[in-house]
This record gives structure tokens, C-alpha cells and sequence, in this order.
């Protein structure tokens, strides 16, 4: 499913119920020397028609992959935004706090087309914050919210499931404006990717990186909210990116890769000071866990 419009009242958020899952497929050689790429830096304005994007260029530098297994990882290099939220789940509401943003969700039974891909949606979506209480209508209905995240800069990101696909929607709450992150590639046919893999704001959130791409696929974005510019950081196809998690200084992260047709994951650090993506190596299944623990979700 890809996606082309999300309609809204005020802002956004929501969360976690119900579920579909994204399949990934295909590898390319983990030793090869990545080629300087040159790829995309867009500036995103928030319209009512949705989202104009202005074209720029940025040369991303790469190193020789290892084929090495990671020994041990160095968590106190990582800023964990992820234990500063509750979530509260009684019946078919879910409510999601953090400081003083409250949001909550219900799940209703699905309608005309919804039912032939689930017997429940999530609807009834609102938040609560110091600028009042915003109503959330996605279009499509989603089957499932993932998880919310909040950032030092006062927005949101809301991720939610399809029947087939995942969608990332940005919420500033001190304007109420929303950004829609799948369609920051657009492609021939004008709709968006159609899923987001991990995300993670950068500790001063202000930026926010991602894995973005179609089902089967993952490359790794960033978006800088003040700027409102989005890089596609390079044309490597990571598969599926299930943690992303920004070292201290805000200049770097580490991210997840993990492919369906094999059980490794292995671990990237991606510089922005050097442009480059560097294979750290294979991890084990507990630092695995451990790096997922620090990526949002319910």
C-alpha cells in the first residue's frame, strides 16, 4: 500500500493495537567497497496540498565493510530517549503520557473496505499538551499504532501499521503542524514509500533518522526539523533497519541491519561529520535486544 494523503484536524499521535508485518528480501555483498554517491537533500514546507519538496545535492562517503563480529558494544556512548513515557492499556483504549503530553486511542470496528483487511482500526485519536487537545484522523485508518517518541524540540513522531505498510508522521506540537515522513521519497506514480523501518530522534530533536523505503527495502534518511530538510543519506539497500540509536554528541548513530535471508544482524555507525557509513560487524542476539530496547516502540 503506498501513500499519498493524511488528513488531520489540528495535529497528531497515536499508538499501538492490533498488527501486520513488512517482509524484506534480496542482499547485496557485505565486503564491496561502496561508491561515492551522490543523492538527495530536500527541503520539506508543510502545505495543505502535503508536502513540496526542493531539490539539493550531497556527496556521501563510504568505507571497505567488515566481515567482523562485534566483540562487545559500548552502550555509554548511546542517549536513550526511551524510558521517560507510560503507556496505560484498558480494554480497546491505549494511553500514552510523557511529561505533560497525554495521548489516547481507541480501536473501532472496521468499515466498507477496512473489514476485508481487519475486524478492528484505530480511531478516536487525541492529544493533550500545554497547547490544548488536538484531534487525529489518518487516512487510511491504521490497524495498529507502534509506538510514540518525543523530542527536546517539542514534536512528535507517531508510527503506526497498515494492512500493508508502516507510516511515520511528524507532530510539531507548538504549531500543530505534521509532516508525513514516507513522503519524503516519492515515487514515479507520486505516492510515498511505503513503509518506515526503526526511527529515533537525535538528542537535541532536532533531527530525527530512519530507515525509509518500500516493502522489501531499507535506506537510511535523516530529517532536520528546523531546516526542514530531509537527506537521503545512500543508495545502499540496508533491507530491513530494526534499531537506530544516536551516540551522545548528536553527530553520529548506530543502526540495525537485518535481512530475511539471513538470522545476522549486524551493526553500522553513520558520521555526519565524515559523510561515511561504516560496517562495525555481526551482533550478538542479546546486544540485539539491548539495541532495540533503546529504539521506540510499545
Amino acid at each position: 500500500m503506498k501513500f499519498v494523503q493524511i488528513m488531520t484536524v489540528g495535529a497528531i499521535v497515536a499508538l499501538a493495537i492490533s498488527g501486520c508485518s513488512d517482509k524484506a528480501s534480496s542482499n547485496s555483498n557485505p565486503d564491496q567497497q561502496w561508491p561515492q554517491n551522490k543523492v538527495n537533500n530536500n527541503e520539506v514546507n508543510n502545505t495543505k496540498e502535503g508536502v513540496k519538496k526542493v531539490e539539493g545535492k550531497a556527496t556521501i562517503e563510504t568505507y571497505k565493510a567488515t566481515d567482523k563480529k562485534m566483540n562487545s558494544v559500548d552502550y555509554s556512548q548511546y542517549y536513550n530517549n526511551q524510558d521517560k513515557s507510560k503507556v496505560v492499556v484498558s480494554g480497546k483504549q491505549i494511553v500514552w503520557k510523557n511529561k505533560d503530553v497525554t495521548f489516547t486511542a481507541k480501536l473501532t470496528k472496521a468499515k466498507g473496505e477496512e473489514a476485508a483487511e481487519a475486524n478492528e482500526v484505530v480511531d478516536s485519536m487525541k492529544i493533550k499538551s500545554k497547547r490544548g487537545e488536538q484531534l487525529v484522523k489518518l487516512n487510511p485508518r491504521p490497524l495498529r499504532v507502534n509506538s510514540l517518541s518525543l523530542s527536546k524540540s517539542n514534536q512528535i513522531a507517531l508510527h503506526v501499521s497498515d494492512h500493508e505498510g508502516k507510516r511515520l508522521v511528524l507532530i510539531n506540537l507548538s504549531n500543530g503542524t505534521e509532516a508525513i515522513v514516507n513522503m519524503f521519497e516519492m515515487n514515479s506514480d507520486g505516492a510515498g514509500s511505503e513503509k518506515i523501518d526503526a526511527y529515533n530522534w537525535s538528542p537535541d530533536g532536532k533531527k530525527i533518522a530512519f530507515g525509509i523505503g518500500d516493502l522489501g527495502s531499507s535506506y537510511i534518511g535523516v530529517y532536520d526539523v528546523e531546516r526542514k530538510s530531509y537527506t537521503h543519506v545512500s543508495d545502499k539497500d540496508f533491507i530491513l533497519i530494526s534499531s537506530i540509536v544516536w551516540h551522545k554528541d548528536g553527530k553520529s548513530f548506530d543502526f540495525v541491519s537485518k535481512g530475511d535471508d539471513s538470522p545476522q544482524a549486524v551493526l553500522y555507525t553513520y558520521s555526519e561529520t565524515k559523510k561515511s557509513i561504516l560496517k562495525k560487524g555481526s551482533l550478538s542476539k542479546n546486544d540485539e535486544q539491548k539495541l532495540a530496547q533503546l529504539t521506540p516502540k510499545f
